[in-house]
């Protein structure tokens, strides 16, 4: 991933991409980006949990790049995060198993943010066939010893550019204080 790179993705329609039907206040709801050949940005797609389980997905020429479930809540307060940090759990966990580079770099920087806001916390890192990875685990009641640690792949990105990666992730989610700094 280049410095400057970034994930631009808007906030939820309110409609659902499988029916067209407007989403309640309180529906459930996937969440999707999708990628379209010749464009930068991901685009965000929401279907109803009804359409989504009924097999609705985003159809092609656009590529699913990730997923997630949440609770529909129309004209939310200005400074609301874009996602909650369970929807960010949730696409992290959704990435776990990506072998394309942009969508390891993104797992990467979303464990970075979930860190940064303590859902995750990091406790080490180790080498393997794979290259450098971190090893988070999610906070909560039990010990961290008696958590298995997931396991993040580094991509390699520079200090530079992990902070400015991170910036941009940090506008694209609205936190409410800046995000600085490379690394955890």
């Amino acid at each position: 991933m280049a410095t400057g790179s970034t994930y631009p993705v808007s906030r939820s329609t309110g409609v659902c991409a499988a029916t067209g039907r407007p989403l309640q206040p309180g529906d459930a709801y996937v969440a999707t980006l999708v990628e379209r050949d010749g464009h930068a940005a991901l685009e965000r797609l929401d279907f109803s949990a009804e359409a989504w389980d009924a097999g609705g997905r985003p159809m092609p020429p656009l590529r699913l790049f990730g997923s997630w479930r949440g609770t529909y809540h129309p004209h939310e307060a200005k400074r609301q995060p874009l996602l909650s940090d369970a929807e960010l759990l949730d696409l992290f966990e959704e990435l776990g198993g990506s072998t394309e580079p942009k969508q390891i770099a993104f797992r990467y920087l979303l464990a970075l943010l979930l860190v940064r806001r303590r859902v995750l916390r990091m406790i080490g890192s180790r080498r393997s066939g794979a290259g450098e990875m971190m090893l988070v685990v999610p906070r909560g009641p039990a010990s961290d010893s008696a958590r298995e640690p997931i396991e993040v792949v580094d991509p390699g990105m520079d200090d530079a550019a992990v902070a400015d990666a991170i910036e941009q992730l940090g506008q694209v989610v609205a936190t409410d204080e800046p995000m600085a700094g490379g690394g955890a």
